[in-house]
C-alpha cells in the first residue's frame, strides 16, 4: 500500500512535522543532492505561493534525516526568483541552513516528451539539475485555471520548465495539457511532497483566486497518491483531473492502492470553488482511447 499522511492543523509548522512523522518509515534519502522546490509562480502574491513556513519546517524534518546542504529551487512564470526569495522571506532560511538558491529558469537543460495543440508530439526542456537530485516538491494547495488543481506534481513538472516559453508551449488547451503531464511524469516526479492546505488557493488560482483555509497538510513520498488525496480533499474526484487519472492508470494503481492514515479525507474535506474556466477544463477526456495518442509522443 502507498501511504499518504493527513494532517489537520491551523499551523503550517506543526501540520508539515506531523504529516512528515506519519511517514517517516517510508523516507529514505539517497546519496543525492537534495532539492527543494517551492511553488513560485509569481513573485508577489504570498497566497500563490509556498509560504516559507511551510518551507522552513520541511528543512527542519529534512535536517533530522541527515540532510546538511540543499538547494531551493524556483522557476517563477512572474518575476524573478531573488524578488521571490526577498518578497516572500526565504533569505532568513540561511540562518539556520546551508542553502543554495538557484534559478531553474536558467539552468542547463534536458528534454522531456511533451504534446502540442493539436496532439503531435514536442519536445519541451527542462532542469537538468532537477533530474540529478532528490527532489522535494513543497507546494499550496490551490485550484487552477487549466487542469482543475495543482499540487505536488505540477509544481515540479511546470514550475522546473527552462523559461518562460518553455512555460509557454505547455498550455495548449485542456486535451493536450493533460496529455503532456501524465507523459512528463514518465520521466521526472518529485521523490516527496508536502502539500499546504492550511490556507489554500479557490476560484481562480493559480493566481487569481481567493482564500481557502482549509488547515490541513498532506504529505506522501509517493507523488501521483500524494495529489491524489489531495485533489479529494478539496473536494474534487480523481475522474475529474485527466493528468492524475493518467498517470495512475498508467502506473496500475487505484484509489484501494493509497492508505491514508493521521486524518482521514472525510475528516478535512472541504469544496474548493471552481475555476470560472472549469467547464473547459473538463473536456480533457479523449473520445477515443486515450493511449493511442500517448504512445505516440
Amino acid at each position: 500500500m502507498i501511504k499518504v499522511s493527513i494532517t489537520s492543523s491551523a499551523s503550517r509548522s506543526e501540520g508539515v512535522a506531523s504529516s512528515l512523522q506519519l511517514i517517516d518509515s517510508e523516507v529514505v534519502i539517497p546519496d543525492r543532492p537534495v532539492m527543494v522546490k517551492p511553488n513560485f509562480v509569481t513573485t508577489s502574491n504570498q497566497l500563490a505561493a509556498t509560504h516559507v513556513d511551510t518551507a522552513r519546517a520541511t528543512l527542519n524534518y529534512l535536517s533530522g534525516k541527515g540532510v546538511t546542504d540543499f538547494v531551493v529551487a524556483v522557476g517563477p512564470a512572474v518575476g524573478t526568483p531573488d524578488s521571490g526569495f526577498d518578497n516572500y522571506g526565504y533569505r532568513a532560511l540561511t540562518d539556520n541552513f546551508n542553502i543554495e538558491f538557484f534559478d531553474l529558469n536558467t539552468d542547463d537543460r534536458i528534454p522531456v516528451p511533451a504534446f502540442d495543440d493539436h496532439l503531435n508530439p514536442q519536445t519541451l526542456y527542462m532542469s537538468k539539475r532537477l533530474s540529478e537530485s532528490y527532489v522535494v516538491s513543497v507546494c499550496p494547495m490551490k485550484t487552477h485555471n487549466n487542469v482543475v488543481v495543482t499540487l505536488g506534481l505540477k509544481n515540479i513538472l511546470v514550475g522546473t520548465l527552462s523559461g518562460r516559453i518553455q512555460k509557454q508551449k505547455i498550455h495548449k488547451g485542456s486535451k493536450a495539457i493533460n496529455l503532456t503531464l501524465a507523459k512528463m511524469a514518465q520521466h521526472v516526479a518529485p521523490d516527496l511532497t508536502v502539500i499546504d492546505g492550511t490556507i489554500g488557493m479557490q476560484g481562480n488560482g493559480p493566481i487569481g483566486g481567493y482564500e481557502m483555509p482549509s488547515n490541513v497538510v498532506l504529505a506522501s513520498h509517493h507523488a501521483i497518491a500524494a495529489d491524489v488525496v489531495g485533489l479529494q480533499v478539496m473536494g474534487y474526484e480523481l475522474e475529474q483531473v485527466g493528468y492524475l487519472r493518467y498517470a495512475m492508470e498508467l502506473r496500475n494503481l487505484g484509489l484501494s492502492d493509497i492508505e491514508v492514515i493521521g486524518a482521514s479525507i472525510e475528516d478535512v474535506r472541504v469544496s474548493y470553488a471552481d475555476h470560472d474556466d472549469i467547464e473547459e477544463q473538463l473536456t480533457w477526456p479523449m473520445k477515443n482511447n486515450w493511449l493511442t495518442v500517448f504512445d505516440r509522443g
